[in-house]
């Protein structure tokens, strides 16, 4: 292990994490003149830094990165093309009302695309029951499985099981109607919570109905419940399946960036962006900051949001709404995921 004196006779070693920071930069562009700036500004001798980069770029095992940085770099030349080419095509996020399953899955499922549907689920008796006061009257009562305490934590989305908590409904329902005049990002009943919901909130599931030719499953859309204040902030982050946003009581607004500028998306940890909790605003991008899309969700309508395309949700009301992904179509995206734990 290297070791360097530093000015008040402290010594500082030149380790394995060192080394592995020195890799990434390499392998990144970063400048080794300037690298070996950056680590001699921290306390180690500006030859030893010097020296540690220098053996790094003649190491077999940074050649080896480098060829697998060669074709990272012409895959994203491929989702480079992709990206220019849907730009070309860019704009609002269309709205389309209640075309045929085989049109969706044609012109949007099949080509990556998002769409807003409308007049899927008019008919389903929630459009006209679900309400806070109906929840409170019919399950007051239950022991809800509810994220909570989010706002004492800036990584509350990436910290999610941390924050699973069970409550009386009835005191979430309070909640709820508190934040229509004070909003609140701190708590809110999402997919994370069905295995325990969809026993306690059982009931609901009465007041929905099939999407015949768009879900899989025949005797009812089976979907997750997602429940939150005004005010509710979903960060950025993208899923590993295609996914069905419907909104039954209040207002969302989603921004969206497609999966194919995730370059500019700043993915450091599995499906979560750096961006967080920033509301990018909509437009074309500048080369730093990815072109997005806004799409505003009323009552009974529903975002398809495809596999991999990065979005923000913020509840624009008390919002109630479900979520599916029992696509009538394979949606089997996420057996082959390989960079967990990686990326």
């Amino acid at each position: 292990m290297s070791k360097a004196k530093k000015g008040g006779g402290a010594v500082s070693a030149v380790n394995d994490d060192l080394r592995r920071e020195i890799a990434e930069a390499l392998l990144g562009d970063e400048d080794p003149a300037r690298l070996a700036q950056r680590i001699a500004s921290r306390g180690i001798g500006h030859a030893l830094a010097v020296s540690e980069i220098e053996r790094a770029r003649k190491s077999p095992y940074l050649a080896a990165g480098e060829r697998l940085r060669a074709r990272i770099a012409k895959r994203d030349w491929f989702l480079a093309n992709y990206a220019k080419l849907a730009a070309q095509a860019s704009g609002p996020v269309p709205r389309v009302h209640a075309p045929s399953a085989e049109t969706f899955f044609a012109d949007y499922y099949a080509a990556h695309r998002p769409v807003v549907l409308t007049g899927l689920v008019d008919h389903w008796p929630a459009m006209k029951r679900w309400s806070l006061d109906d929840f409170e009257a019919r399950l007051g009562n239950a022991e809800v499985r509810v994220q909570w305490g989010r706002e004492a934590d800036k990584d509350y989305e990436r910290n999610s099981d941390a924050h699973g908590a069970v409550q009386p409904f009835r005191e979430i329902i309070a909640r709820l109607r508190a934040s229509e005049t004070a909003p609140t990002n701190d708590f809110y009943i999402t997919a994370n919570n069905h295995t325990h919901n969809r026993e306690a909130l059982a009931p609901l599931y009465g007041d929905t109905g099939p999407m015949p030719g768009y879900l899989a499953e025949p005797g009812g859309p089976g979907g997750f419940l997602w429940i939150g204040p005004k005010g509710t902030i979903t960060p950025w982050h993208h899923d590993l399946t295609n996914n069905l946003l419907l909104q039954i009581a209040g207002r969302k607004r989603v921004r969206l960036v497609s999966s194919h500028h995730s370059a500019l998306m700043r993915n450091s940890r599995h499906c979560f962006s750096d961006w967080a909790g920033e509301p990018l605003e909509p437009g074309p991008g500048d080369g730093t900051r990815p072109p997005v899309m806004i799409a505003d969700l009323a009552p009974g309508e529903a975002l398809f949001l495809p596999v991999g395309w990065w979005h923000h949700v913020e509840g624009l009301d008390v919002t109630i709404g479900m979520s599916f992904t029992n696509f009538a179509r394979d949606n089997d995206f996420w057996s082959h995921y390989a960079s967990y734990g990686a990326v």
